[in-house]
């Protein structure tokens, strides 16, 4: 949860604290049948839970004095009402207080998980579950009982290499205050077993008590906050190792390797070709070692922080991996990262926030509600319709910060707020006591019952999913004329790319500002407007220095102060999207202003599609599903794996997969042909990878393809776009890709170069799903 003392994070006003997360997919074979999960929604999409954190309840006490706390917190917060509900989150702790000892090989015990999902029941308060067995496994807090042992987590670190190393050498492993920092690399076998077990024992409980409970559960949220504990680690021999791996994609990344196409895209054949990117000179593969410091804009530095990064993915994936395996859905597991404090030192890049096809989530402590759009709006762009945060104390006096700090939350859309801490049953209270803080009195909390009271029966407002806004209102790509335009360099791009990710953008070099005049449409009840764009780094630029992107409407901005990417985007470029709810300006004519500043060499700032949605849609239902012209189409393909992997599940929404043949190379030719049944205005496809794999495992995913259109299903076809050394995406995370507005009947994806899948020795092309949208 979070330390006694303050870890104050170097430069900003935010406190590192923890709780707990996690989330998953399953790896099967491309002869078996797929998991099925859907992509989003929950049955509870209009419920806003408000989750005071409360460790204090142990199996050892009397249930009448735990279930007295509850009660207690009922009467000074309120219960809210049937749309935004009080309830209650604690801690998992499966590598600590919660197992057996060594003479059970420290199984998971259940008993307080068990008590604690009782006590929920019997109070009749909505619950999360921290999943707390990362860096903060071992956390004390003053407000719990019980302790926490250190003996799994003592007797892992005694095993080589199996901790987190200083570029001395030095272990970063320790006890308390979050500190139990193991390598995340996938090669760390003495840690990731116990963890895994352990972790899919604990969900197996939570997921038989919401089967039987479903009314009463949230969600769960992944290991509190995994990061670094500084710029030069993680010097391990195992994160080395698995990034020689990774970088080649051999071994583990290799075929026949449990995370076959998943490495590097484009991977170095050869030493000669790695050093001639990074300008080194080492002998051989053997030889390579990471920098000793994280040096923003060297370009080998920023090769090994692009992997210091992945590996946080990576385990943040994993760890989703084991929770879904268990049995929870996928869209109530949610990520639990720092808000992104700084990417260089703690790699807590906007990436890592969210779970492997599940939900994001980040910690805030001490923010400036004004200064949520950086994160909130990059969350919504990135994830699902779901996200949350999953600590939050504004640590002030000010009764207006502390009620906007859960307004502001709650105009972005999200959906599990976790006030830290309730210490009703603590006799000496700490700072981020909700009530009765030394510091800050009674101010969160009365301002959390005054938020309960205010919005306890208002529905939580519809969110769309990122790649599906709802039906555009306004095309800013298509409104370029008229734009008022002054900078060094501004033009449209109808096949902008990032990362290889094609786009059609409007490229704007920084300090470019363009002016639009645009007439919003009324919403009826339950619409929402959304502004949706994605930013990067057009391709071909060399390394340049950070950059800031800002929308205003009516000169206020809708990123925070601003959302900024470090010069480790010119070398690892990739889109970040971002959407932002503009329901409040709706019927009016706003002047809507793109501006980029910072470092203007290689200052190729680059806007994805940048337009306006109108979203409609119901409760528990995909927003705007209506306009996905590709449901329910027919489909024919190039090959079948088999009856488990038919052409049909790419346009019936079921979440089920299609699978071409393997083939023993990559360099092999698939395709997939969708018919719309007549021509239809297009300039938006979005294409699902594989949903029941893990974050970073294989999907199938093309890496050289082409999106063609044609009047007949005989051709000729016309290409819209073609993308070579596409990165592996996300188990089930769409893939957006978009193109200047074109009238066809018939869509193809003629793939060209395939990718592994894990744990298989050969190639395939595969796909959950495909949308085409106007």
């Amino acid at each position: 949860m979070r330390p006694i003392a303050n870890t104050i994070l170097t430069g900003a006003l935010i406190l590192l604290l923890g709780s707990a997360l996690a989330c998953a997919l399953a790896i099967p074979q491309a002869d078996n049948s797929p998991l099925v999960a859907t992509r989003s929604g929950t049955s509870t999409e209009d419920t806003t839970y408000i989750l005071p954190i409360w460790e204090g309840a142990l199996a050892s006490h009397d249930p009448a004095k735990d279930l007295a706390v509850l009660e207690d917190m009922k009467q000074l917060l309120g219960v809210g009402g049937s749309k935004t509900k009080l309830g209650w989150s604690f801690s998992s702790w499966a590598l600590s207080r919660d197992i057996q000892d060594a003479t059970q090989d420290y199984n998971f015990n259940p008993t307080n998980l068990k008590y604690m999902l009782d006590l929920a029941v019997k109070a009749g308060l909505p619950i999360l579950v921290h999943m707390n067995n990362g860096r903060w496994a071992d956390c004390c807090t003053p407000n719990s009982d019980g302790g926490w042992g250190d003996l799994l987590l003592d007797f892992i670190a005694s095993k080589p290499d199996t901790t987190m190393l200083d570029s001395t050498g030095a272990s970063q492993f320790g006890h308390n205050y979050g500190s139990n920092y193991f390598t995340l690399s996938r090669l760390n076998d003495a840690y990731r077993n116990y963890k895994k077990r352990n972790t899919e024992d604990s969900a197996r409980v939570i997921a038989e008590w919401a089967k039987a409970n479903p009314s009463l559960f949230a969600g769960v949220s992944l290991s509190s906050e995994t990061i670094y504990p500084k710029q030069n680690v993680d010097h391990n021999p195992l994160a080395t190792a698995e990034w020689k791996m990774w970088l080649r994609n051999t071994d583990i990344y290799g075929p026949g390797g449990e995370y076959f196409g998943a490495g590097r895209v484009p991977a170095f054949d050869d030493i000669n070709e790695f050093n001639t990117a990074t300008g080194q000179s080492f002998a051989s593969w053997d030889s390579v070692i990471p920098p000793a410091q994280v040096v923003p804009g060297d370009v080998f530095a920023e090769e090994w922080e692009r992997w210091r990064i992945q590996m946080i993915i990576n385990h943040v994936s994993d760890e989703t991996l084991w929770i879904a395996s268990a049995g929870i859905d996928r869209n109530l597991i949610f990520g639990h990262a720092t808000p992104r404090v700084d990417d260089y030192t703690y790699a807590d890049s906007i990436e890592t926030a969210t779970a492997a096809n599940g939900a994001g989530g980040v910690t805030y402590y001490g923010w400036n509600p004004a200064d949520f759009g950086k994160v909130n709006n990059p969350l919504r762009g990135v994830g699902k319709n779901n996200w949350g945060v999953f600590e939050l104390n504004p640590l002030t006096t000010n009764s207006a910060v502390s009620y906007n700090n859960l307004l502001n939350l709650y105009n972005d859309g999200v959906k599990i707020i976790c006030p830290n801490s309730w210490e009703g049953d603590s006799v000496v209270k700490d700072q981020y006591a909700i009530f009765g803080s030394p510091q800050w009195g009674d101010t969160f909390g009365n301002n959390i019952k005054q938020f309960l009271l205010d919005h306890g029966n208002n529905p939580r407002d519809l969110q769309p999913t990122s790649w599906n806004p709802g039906n555009k209102v306004y095309d800013l790509y298509d409104h370029f004329d008229v734009a008022t335009k002054s900078g060094i360099d501004n033009h449209l791009e109808p096949a902008g790319t990032v990362g290889n990710v094609v786009r059609k953008s409007i490229l704007s070099h920084v300090e470019g500002v363009l002016t639009y005049s645009i007439k919003l449409p009324d919403v009826s009840s339950g619409e929402r407007l959304n502004f949706w764009t994605s930013v990067g780094i057009k391709d071909g630029a060399g390394i340049g220095g950070e950059v800031q992107f800002q929308v205003t409407i009516n000169g206020k901005g809708l990123f925070g102060p601003n959302f900024h990417l470090n010069p480790n985007y010119w070398l690892w470029k990739r889109w970040v999207p971002i959407m932002v709810d503009v329901t409040d300006w709706a019927g009016q004519t706003i002047s809507l202003t793109l501006h980029t500043t910072g470092n203007t060499r290689y200052g190729w700032t680059i806007w994805g599609s940048p337009a306006i949605y109108l979203a409609t849609g119901g409760t528990g239902t995909a927003v705007g599903a209506s306009n996905n012209l590709a449901l329910g189409a027919s489909v024919s393909t190039s090959s079948e794996a088999g009856t488990a992997w038919r052409s049909p599940f790419v346009t019936d929404g079921s979440g089920s997969a299609w699978s071409s043949v393997s083939h023993p190379t990559a360099e092999a030719t698939e395709w997939v042909v969708i018919d719309l049944g007549s021509s239809k205005n297009i300039g938006k496809v979005v294409a699902f990878p594989r949903e029941d794999l893990s974050t970073s495992s294989g999907t199938g995913f093309p890496t050289a393809f082409e999106i063609q259109s044609s009047d007949s299903v005989e051709g000729p076809w016309n290409t819209l776009l073609s993308v070579n050394d596409y990165p592996h995406p996300r188990a089930g995370d769409g893939q957006v890709l978009t193109f200047p507005s074109t009238a066809a009947r018939f869509v193809r994806i003629y793939a060209t170069v395939l990718s592994g899948v894990g744990s298989e020795a050969t190639y395939r092309f595969q796909l959950a799903e495909v949308e085409i949208y106007s």
